[in-house]
């Protein structure tokens, strides 16, 4: 332990050794103020030629009539490995050179220019008041990127401020501020969801056209006026031409090809707002095929981004969108987002169809094969029940075709029906099992027709309910249960009938 706050003490002492105090604009400002001096102008300091800056203040520029003689060539002479400076000079050559280049005679004096500390002065500019200006006058051109080439700063601005057409670059103070306070130097607001590691400048440049023009993207820069610049909005990049998903990739398609990493804050609000089709069936969005397409398996398709987009894209560019949470239950546009909200239980949808049509007249099985929780021999899900051969299809077969939607759905149709039936008189719905009617005792195989006799209405919705003398045959207290008796809670639930039901 002991040992390493030795070695600490050693380091700390090393480092004192090569520190220096770089020069502070702002204390001599302060300084000179105090004193009730005049204020010291930017060129008794920085030497300018046709507004430029050129080389670097020397001796003279400090000493002389600000801090005494400049330093005599005897005050540096050697002695021994020291040089002879005194303690007021040492305090001014210390803004510039470091103790050991001063004291030690063997070292020779060298100095980083400009040695001072960051921030003592910020660029003040008004991206507005420079539109006219191209914006590669100032800034490095995505190309240029590349090979590191730069351009000195104020010879970026002298063919403009030339005291001709606008004030010259010898007026230092009208874009050079303090660096202390307001205002700051020009920068862009704070990132949100950044594209920084995947965004390349020199990619989009090389497309030509409105890849190589800054505005582009940075349009809302070009005519900011304050020095807190917006950055480039998800909707610059979706323009025509862009990134619409004509010439390249869209914005609403996969969003971790620029979103790569997280932000270092992101407030997330969970999304939770369904999608209704009752909702949309007033906005006259058109047919279904609109938003869905049948596929190459004669089944409907994921509807996917664009057809949201189509409506909603300016929800798409929103840190917080809401109509995400149709599909997703999240929005974190770096992660890999799959539909991971399931559907609703109940299809806002039902399908009708015309049992007594000639081309329906096959054996029952052939649709009804399907058994759930609360549905019992109930058709497949989706289009298997309806495809085959001589049966629709997306192109071809008998009409109406898969992608005529509206010819089989319609909105509530399931819901209508089946409240309809468990509001009939006396309905035996909610208890009956097809799955223990489908054979007899002796294991003969019951038809369906047994029991549904009448199949002429023309819709599902009006399809007759087995009449109750089909029932007869089997319940006649030999085979099941009879009919007659003091057991009739036994098929008919008492909570479905219904209260006018006439006996």
């Amino acid at each position: 332990m002991r040992a390493s706050v030795v070695a600490l003490f050693i380091a700390l002492a090393a480092l004192c050794a090569v520190a220096r105090a770089d020069f502070d604009h702002n204390a001599h400002e302060r300084d000179v103020f105090t004193a009730g001096k005049d204020p010291i102008a930017c060129s008794h300091c920085h030497t300018l030629k046709d507004g430029i800056p050129v080389g670097r203040p020397d001796h003279a520029t400090c000493f002389g009539a600000c801090h005494g003689p400049l330093p005599t060539k005897q005050a540096h002479a050697k002695k021994g490995t020291k040089r002879v400076v005194t303690d007021d000079q040492k305090r001014i050559c210390a803004d510039c050179h470091t103790s050991a280049q001063i004291d030690d005679a063997s070292i020779k004096p060298t100095v980083t220019y400009p040695p001072y500390a960051p921030g003592d002065f910020s660029l003040v500019l008004n991206h507005k008041a420079h539109a006219a200006a191209a914006c590669t006058t100032c800034h490095t051109t995505p190309t240029d990127a590349v090979t590191k080439t730069k351009v000195a700063p104020h010879k970026r601005c002298a063919g403009c401020h030339d005291g001709t057409k606008t004030f010259a670059m010898t007026t230092c103070a009208t874009c050079h501020t303090p660096g202390s306070g307001t205002p700051l130097p020009a920068r862009l607001a704070e990132p949100v969801d950044t594209v920084t590691s995947a965004f390349s400048h020199p990619k989009h440049a090389g497309r030509g056209g409105k890849g190589a023009q800054c505005t582009t993207c940075h349009a809302s820069v070009a005519m900011s006026p304050d020095n807190i610049l917006p950055r480039v909005p998800a909707a610059s990049c979706g323009t025509s031409g862009c990134h619409d998903g004509a010439p390249t990739f869209s914005i609403t398609g996969p969003c971790t090809r620029c979103h790569t990493t997280a932000p270092p804050k992101y407030e997330l609000k969970r999304p939770d707002l369904r999608y209704s089709h009752a909702t949309h069936a007033t906005l006259a969005i058109g047919p279904c095929t609109t938003c869905h397409q049948v596929t190459a398996g004669n089944e409907v398709g994921s509807v996917g981004h664009t057809a949201c987009a189509t409506c909603h894209s300016e929800d798409f560019l929103k840190r917080d969108p809401k109509y995400c949470g149709a599909c997703h239950n999240s929005v974190e546009p770096w992660r890999k987002l799959i539909a991971d909200r399931p559907p609703a239980d109940r299809t806002e949808f039902g399908a009708t169809l015309n049992h007594s049509s000639a081309a329906h007249q096959k054996p029952c099985v052939t649709c009804h094969t399907l058994a759930t929780a609360d549905s019992q021999l109930r058709p497949p899900r989706g289009h298997k029940a309806c495809t085959g051969s001589g049966c629709h299809a997306t192109t071809g077969g008998p009409t109406p075709q898969l992608a005529q939607c509206e010819s089989c759905h319609r909105q509530d149709r399931l819901v209508e029906r089946t409240l309809m039936r468990l509001a009939a008189p006396w309905s035996v719905r909610k208890l009956f099992r097809h799955s223990t009617h489908e054979t007899t005792t002796k294991g003969e195989v019951i038809a369906c027709t047994s029991c549904h006799t009448d199949l002429s209405a023309p819709t599902t919705d009006t399809l007759a309910t087995p009449a109750k003398p089909t029932c007869a045959g089997c319940h006649n207290g030999d085979t099941a249960f009879k009919l007659t008796g003091t057991g009739c809670g036994r098929c008919h639930d008492r909570a479905s009938a219904r209260p006018d039901a006439k006996l």
